[in-house]
């Protein structure tokens, strides 16, 4: 039987395929746990209109790079009637927001300050996390099926005994 070593380096994936796909899954599961955070959080939260009142620029220095972040200011009444106002975690360039905008606004009736502009940009760590987590899961897999699919061309668990005995002979 003629076994080319680029084959046989592709069986490395019955050993590397397993723990990538265990650091995946493991990245899947923490992406999903921050998404059911989340999600949980924003049931405890009260919906409100609120409005963007002002645009707040900030300027973030990073490896010798100036780059102007811009951050909207949004005003809310709560359902007591108490008028709240507060500065959104999240900028961006350009501003997504200007002076004006209507926002969906969900905050906690214990800490109304502490609200948060009801948008995508809620989902959008945990769904990074998630796909990370998918996208080194997908290669796990692959790298699996692809020494999978070497060994049944080499005849099996026969064909991978074959080249344990051939790596030993080699080093």
């Amino acid at each position: 039987m003629h076994v080319n070593i680029r084959s046989a380096n592709r069986i490395g994936g019955l050993l590397s395929g397993p723990i990538v796909l265990v650091i995946g899954l493991g990245i899947l599961f923490l992406g999903w746990q921050w998404r059911t955070f989340t999600q949980n959080q924003i049931a405890t939260m009260l919906p409100a209109e609120g409005k963007v009142v002002e645009v707040v620029s900030r300027t973030k220095t990073s490896s010798g790079e100036r780059k102007t972040y811009f951050y909207p200011v949004v005003e809310f009444r709560t359902a007591d009637g108490e008028s709240v106002r507060f500065e959104s975690s999240t900028g961006s360039n350009p501003s997504a927001y200007r002076v004006g905008d209507a926002v969906k606004v969900r905050y906690d009736p214990q800490t109304p300050q502490s609200a948060v502009i009801d948008s995508w940009e809620l989902w959008l760590p945990s769904s990074i996390v998630i796909g990370v987590g998918g996208f080194f899961a997908l290669i796990g897999i692959l790298a699996i099926l692809n020494a999978l699919a070497v060994l049944l061309k080499w005849g099996g668990l026969l064909g991978l005994l074959g080249i344990i005995l051939l790596r030993r002979k080699r080093g």
